[in-house]
């Protein structure tokens, strides 16, 4: 299945770019029929503020308990 050959390019990448990559290919199929599609790009921006604000608290946190 496509699917599973896009995870097989992206498996050597770092895991929080394969979620992005993941969850912007989700987005993109719901938008894919459309010809001027209205409102992806507020969607990927979404996903991309939201998966960075997870990284920088997970780093938080981590520094927090090594200290």
């Amino acid at each position: 299945m496509l699917k599973d050959r896009l995870k097989a390019l992206f498996k050597s990448y770092d895991p929080v770019v394969r979620q992005v990559i993941y969850e912007v290919g989700e987005i993109e199929q719901q938008y894919i029929s459309m010809e001027k599609p209205r409102g992806i790009m507020k969607d990927i921006d979404e996903i991309i503020t939201r998966i960075a604000k997870e990284e920088l608290e997970k780093g938080s946190k981590k520094e927090d308990s090594s200290s």
